[in-house]
Parts: structure tokens; C-alpha cells; sequence
């Protein structure tokens, strides 16, 4: 019963900001600008032909891997569990989030964004949610795999449960490292010390708990391991099953990270 209350508390905050967002004219305004700016960068069309290659590279190999032995798990086990998948997962964010406010320092114009009539709250969320919608977007050719695959093999291993549970974790993934990238983008100028930043935490944060899995650890901590795993997430969201506990996890922490990014951009504010 807690965690449901605290997952409705968790939605109906976000809801709220969100809605407040976009209720005011200027949020839909900038987050459209930063939005556009990721389609006209001929970096993020690299980065989205990159992915889509690995992940048919991916699908294909998982189609193989199902046509030479038995079905034993889904084909979104063998897509998003595979080398493939993880190379895409630590790419991404730091590409996507380097620029966001790191180019702004570097050009000057962040003084004029921060002093602008906006709020510190708004240019966060905006670039934020321009980022994480590029982010989605990326997977979207993967989704159409798995559609046509689908009907043309109704009776498939692609299990509902198995793509619902991938997509779900894919999404959560993406709002926690890009809410990394964003923290990284506003601490520095330099766009390649920003991503090494992303990439490193990105990459820590992912051993911690790869690591854990395979050492041994008194008892007491075995549930904190299980806890901040990133990649027994994985496994157990494309295995089909959603675990609330690790929705509350993602989402609160991208939060802590873009609290933690408002109050350095709004210490830059008062600096100016």
C-alpha cells in the first residue's frame, strides 16, 4: 500500500510540473526550439543511424539465435540482452546531453537565456524533455522491428509482457543518464569534458552494480545490490516484469539530479 501511495505521489508531482510547463507560453516555445535544434545537428543523425544499426544488427542476431535452437525466452531477451544493446546504452547520453548547457557557456549565451523572462525551471525542462524525446525517438525503428515481426508471425516468442517490460525499462534508463548528462553539460564549458563526465558516471553507476551481482556480500546488502543493478533491471523488465520499486528508483533520483542541476544553474544566474 506505501508503494502505491508513493508511486501516485511520485505521478501526480510530476504530472503537476509538467502541466505547469506547458500550461505557460514560453516552456512549449523553448522546448520546440531545443527539440528542432537535435534534428538540425548532423551529429544526432549519426547517432540515430549508429543505433538503428545496432539494434538490427541486434535483432538480427537474436533472429538467428531463435531460428538455431529452442524458444526458450522471448526475442526481446535475446534484442535488448545482448552486446549490441549495452554499446548503444553508454553512446547515447553522452552525445545527446554534452551540447545542452555546455555549448551555451561556451557561445556566452547563457547569461542572456538565464536573464531572459523565463524561469531557471523552464530552460531546465526544456532542454531535459527535448533530450529525452530525441532519446525515445532513437528507438522507435526498433519498435517497428518488433511490429512487423509480429504480424508476420502472430504465433512469435515476442511476448507482450517481454516488449512492454523492455520499452519500460528502456524509458526509465534514458530519464535517469539524461538527467547525468544535463548535471555534466552545466558544470563545465567544454562539451568532450561534459560527455566524459556522462560517460563515466553512466558507466559507474552501471558496474557498481554489475559488480555487486558477482561478489560476495553479507546478506544485509544483497537486497541493496539488487536494488541499484542496472543490469538485473534490464533482465528482469524484458523477462516481462515490471517491478514498481525500480520506477520509484529511476525517477527519484533523475529528480535529485535535476534539482541538484536547477540550483547550479540558478547559482550561474546570480553570478551574472
Amino acid at each position: 500500500m506505501s508503494g502505491t501511495l508513493i508511486i501516485v505521489l511520485f505521478a501526480a508531482t510530476l504530472a503537476l510540473t509538467l502541466w505547469q510547463f506547458f500550461k505557460r507560453g514560453t516552456g512549449p516555445v523553448l522546448f520546440i526550439k531545443e527539440l528542432r535544434s537535435f534534428f538540425l545537428s548532423p551529429v544526432a543523425w549519426v547517432v540515430l543511424a549508429l543505433v538503428m544499426l545496432l539494434n538490427g544488427f541486434s535483432f538480427t542476431s537474436a533472429l538467428t539465435d531463435l531460428r538455431a535452437g529452442d524458444r526458450t525466452v522471448t526475442l526481446a531477451v535475446y534484442t535488448f540482452w545482448s552486446f549490441p544493446f549495452w554499446l548503444a546504452y553508454f553512446f547515447i547520453f553522452p552525445v545527446i546531453t554534452m551540447r545542452l548547457f555546455a555549448e551555451e557557456q561556451k557561445l556566452g549565451t547563457i547569461e542572456t537565456l538565464l536573464t531572459a523572462p523565463v524561469s531557471t525551471l523552464q530552460v531546465l525542462l526544456s532542454k531535459y524533455l527535448a533530450a529525452l524525446t530525441f532519446y525515445l525517438v532513437l528507438w522507435l525503428p526498433s519498435m517497428l522491428n518488433f511490429l512487423l515481426f509480429r504480424i508476420n508471425a502472430p504465433d512469435s516468442t515476442a511476448a507482450i509482457g517481454s516488449l512492454q517490460g523492455s520499452y519500460t525499462i528502456i524509458f526509465l534508463l534514458g530519464a535517469f543518464n539524461i538527467a547525468i548528462g544535463c548535471l555534466a553539460s552545466a558544470l563545465t564549458k567544454n562539451q568532450l569534458v561534459a560527455a566524459m563526465i556522462c560517460f563515466t558516471f553512466c558507466l559507474l553507476h552501471f558496474l557498481v552494480g554489475f559488480v555487486l551481482q558477482f561478489v560476495p556480500v553479507p546478506e544485509a546488502f544483497r537486497g541493496f545490490a539488487d536494488y541499484i543493478s542496472t543490469h538485473l533491471h534490464v533482465r528482469t523488465f524484458v523477462d516481462g516484469l515490471i517491478d514498481t520499486r525500480q520506477i520509484v528508483y529511476y525517477i527519484s533520483f533523475a529528480i535529485l539530479l535535476l534539482t541538484t542541476t536547477f540550483h547550479v544553474l540558478e547559482f550561474r544566474k546570480w553570478k551574472v
